[in-house]
């Protein structure tokens, strides 16, 4: 169609507008957006067979043969079905050639497009005709796309009679259109969740290797020189690794069934020292690959520099390549450059979400969805995909600029648990991130008093206005000296990972970032500390009520901004270190309920869900004196009060004497209202100082792109820490994972808890939780049975010997529990 990118556009918005009015209202998705044509040409590219089956299976009853020529026209509908067998098309006529009768089906019948198991060089055997206007009609455009159909419905454009619209598969826009029995939109947001857990980004930075990969990460990079200078096609530019000495890696995520032909890294010579001089590729179906399909030494003496072949002629599939630079040129050459990437590979057939990717295996962890039949999963998956291109196409013309913005698109705070499926958005992310950030300053350097903040965690009354704690050395510590230093604003680039350096008061220790991490990790633990039989040492959080309830409720061990700080200013603070962390790779580790984080990115909060995650029994208790009987009521003593989460009382209604008021049956229903209001809205005030913060960190549309997950696994990391999560972010250095002493390690963590497992990770790295990068190396006199050391400045555990699992465990856990100071005067922790 010939319309205007600007009505496109505009079509497109109230299209999106309409969509979320019916996902609020449990309505029918528009018609246009599930629209189906009910014709759809094919025409044969070459002479073949095509076998017809009653239904989108080559196990069904196969109802005839059809041979085809290049004159043969093949009639389908367009509803279409993805299975494990391949693209199915719904033939409705066929036509040998154009003076033959047609073949009409009359029922089910069934072809297959394409199968996802022949080879992928094979061509179509059929191929798509534009489709055309009815004969003997005043000349129109032809359109029979779901998404040309949107724009020609909501735009404004007055020509839209010169435009015909293939008639609708009823019965088939029927199917999109019903919604599941008992469906809502926590069904949509649990079906988001399925799907976005095997959906790849749209990287708009791969350049020619699009058509074949899904993502490209490298293990580090200096700033302006990173993964996207090397699919760019600029010569000029290049990736640069900026990390420890044979631990650079690119890694390929590739699309399904591509197998590579021939993979290609482009040096310069100018580089020199930045050459590599060793590669191994490896390749597998996990993140971390672990086949090695190639090694590659290069001796620069007899060779030039220009395009090298590290891979080609591969015979099998692999989800994940790595390109690992074990060695550069010269032997003081830490980091490596490359110039230019370049692929061959056969290209995939996308099925998308199958009907197969639905079955009952995957929906485990997903007990929402575990009632429904695959097809009517399919189904809605279909309509969500569209609904997701809507938005993906106006994403940019929706959020708020930086400099400019004066609030969110509120519109998208109902869907925003189905953003996840948006290709776009983590571009536009990583976008705005990058562009409000500003020139990095210099490194402050602070002198923390561990000691004296150990005592007063111990005894917080000894101390009431905190300025022991780390918190309060590190927040006065960065104020600015006088009037021409101006405060941190943390809006630097990801790449500086260290925000001030730190010289722990009687710790000999020279800060080359473990003991920043360190001083986070404290900092975090003051705030809300892991252990529920100390007290809490800072006022600005509080233990939420869950905490003290007998109940099976997860979040038993929380925390909630306290009602009564006022703290402000600090609470400020608070939030430009949690929008410093989302821009870096350091966590914050808060643990906050979801209804917390939820309030922070302005998304739907309800009290029988959200509420719950900070006081279970008072939403029980409300919501059962809400349905009470009179009989019952009568034997319950209440006033027109409430208790807050700090343990305050709040009488909402008084009588002359300044008591409060008892409640009466017939009131019960405001009462409840009044309440869930009060509860609900008790720490504003302090998380929006939180939020005032984290906006002066981050700009708004950020906050408006990310669902509640994403902002709390950014900020505080992934508070479950699984032996697989750790396995994927561990790397050997001098030892080899069969290793026995790497294996006893593993088997003493299946049977750390949790929290354990934070400590040993914190042991390493400084951090509490992933993501975070492990490398394990053998201990440097080869001792047994010693207890294990670490550096958190390399991330690097070294690991003695060990004659038994059981003794592993004993040690690792005794190191993890007790060797949390860092000291060069202790042979435990070298730093």
């Amino acid at each position: 169609m010939n319309v205007s990118q600007h009505r496109k556009r505009l079509a497109f918005l109230r299209c999106l507008q309409e969509c979320i009015n019916c996902f609020k209202d449990r309505k029918k998705l528009p018609e246009c957006l599930c629209y189906v044509p009910s014709e759809v040409i094919y025409k044969c590219t070459s002479l073949c067979f095509l076998q017809v089956y009653s239904e989108p299976s080559v196990d069904s009853i196969r109802i005839r043969d059809l041979k085809g020529s290049t004159d043969s026209i093949v009639t389908v509908t367009g509803e279409e079905m993805c299975n494990s067998g391949g693209k199915w098309l719904k033939v409705v006529k066929f036509k040998a050639n154009p003076s033959a009768e047609d073949i009409v089906f009359d029922t089910d019948a069934w072809i297959l497009l394409f199968s996802c198991k022949t080879p992928a060089e094979d061509l179509l055997t059929l191929k798509e005709q534009p489709p055309s206007p009815p004969r003997n009609a005043p000349p129109k455009v032809a359109v029979n796309k779901w998404s040309e159909v949107v724009i020609h419905h909501f735009s404004l454009d007055l020509r839209k009679k010169n435009v015909h619209v293939v008639p609708p598969d009823i019965t088939a826009v029927v199917k999109l259109q019903t919604l599941p029995s008992n469906w809502t939109i926590d069904h949509d947001e649990a079906l988001v969740r399925l799907m976005s857990k095997h959906l790849s980004p749209e990287n708009e930075q791969l350049g020619s290797i699009k058509t074949y990969v899904d993502a490209i990460e490298v293990s580090s990079y200096v700033e302006d020189y990173g993964a996207s200078c090397l699919t760019d096609g600029d010569p000029d530019t290049y990736w640069e690794s900026d990390g420890s000495q044979g631990r650079h890696w690119i890694k390929l995520k590739m699309k399904k069934g591509t197998i590579v032909k021939k993979l290609q890294i482009g040096v310069h010579s100018d580089d020199d020292n930045y050459l590599p001089s060793k590669i191994t590729v490896k390749g597998g179906a996990e993140w971390h690959s672990r086949k090695v399909l190639n090694t590659i030494n290069i001796d620069w003496d007899s060779n030039e520099a220009g395009m090298i072949t590290v891979l080609e002629n591969m015979t099998e599939h692999y989800l994940w390549i790595t390109i690992k630079i074990e060695d550069c040129k010269c032997t003081g050459g830490i980091d490596t450059r490359i110039r230019e990437l370049k692929l061959v590979s056969t290209e995939e057939r996308t099925l998308g979400f199958d009907l197969d990717f639905f079955k009952a295996e995957n929906l485990i962890r997903y007990p929402i969805l575990e009632t429904y039949k695959p097809e009517e999963l399919y189904q809605r998956s279909q309509v969500l995909q569209r609904f997701i291109e809507i938005i993906d196409s106006v994403l940019y013309y929706i959020v708020p600029a930086w400099e400019y913005s004066i609030g969110s698109y509120s519109s998208l705070e109902y869907v925003r648990q189905l953003l996840p499926l948006s290709k776009r958005r983590l571009t536009l992310i990583e976008t705005c991130l990058k562009e409000s950030a500003l020139k990095w300053p210099n490194m402050p350097k602070l002198f923390i008093n561990r000691r004296l903040a150990m005592e007063h965690r111990c005894d917080p009354t000894a101390d009431p206005e905190c300025k022991n704690s780390v918190f309060m050395q590190i927040y006065e510590g960065l104020k600015p000296r006088d009037r021409t230093s101006k405060p941190l604003n943390y809006r630097w680039s990801s790449r500086y990972d260290q925000w001030w350096e730190c010289k722990f008061i009687s710790e000999g220790v020279i800060d080359q970032g473990g003991g920043f991490r360190d001083s986070m990790s404290d900092l975090a633990a003051e705030l809300c500390p892991s252990a529920s039989d100390c007290p809490v040492p800072l006022p600005f959080f509080i233990r939420s009520p869950n905490q003290f309830s007998e109940d099976s409720n997860i979040n038993r061990d929380v925390y909630v901004p306290n009602p009564q700080c006022r703290d402000f200013p600090r609470y400020d603070w608070i939030g430009q270190l949690m929008g410093a962390c989302l821009r870096g790779k350091e966590n914050l580790v808060l643990s906050l309920p979801p209804f917390f984080w939820k309030k922070m990115v302005c998304e739907r909060v309800t009290w029988e869900r959200d509420f719950f995650t900070v006081d279970a029994a008072t939403v029980k208790m409300i919501d059962t004196l809400e349905t009470m009987e009179s009989s019952e009521f009568s034997t319950v003593s209440r006033n027109w009060s409430c208790t807050l989460s700090d343990g305050s009382v709040v009488h909402v209604k008084l009588d002359g004497e300044g008591n409060a008021v008892p409640l009466k049956y017939d009131d019960r229903d405001r009462y409840c209202r009044e309440v869930r209001r009060i509860r609900m809205t008790e720490s504003d005030e302090q998380l929006n100082a939180i939020q005032t913060g984290l906006l002066k960190t981050i700009p708004q549309a950020v906050l408006d792109l990310l669902t509640w997950q994403e902002l709390e696994q950014r900020i505080s990391g992934d508070p479950e820490i699984t032996i697989d999560a750790l396995r994927l972010s561990t790397h050997y250095d001098d030892v080899e994972e069969k290793d026995t002493r790497v294996r006893y390690m593993w088997e003493a963590l299946k049977n750390f808890s949790n929290e354990d497992r934070s400590r040993f990770l914190r042991f390493i790295t400084g951090r509490r939780r992933l993501p975070a990068s492990v490398h394990i190396s053998s201990s440097r006199d080869n001792a047994i049975d010693c207890l294990p050391e670490s550096s958190t400045c390399g991330n690097a555990l070294y690991l003695p010997n060990y004659t038994s699992a059981k003794i592993a465990e004993e040690k690792i856990r005794y190191a993890t529990y007790n060797c949390m100071d860092i000291d060069t005067d202790m042979n435990l922790w070298e730093d």
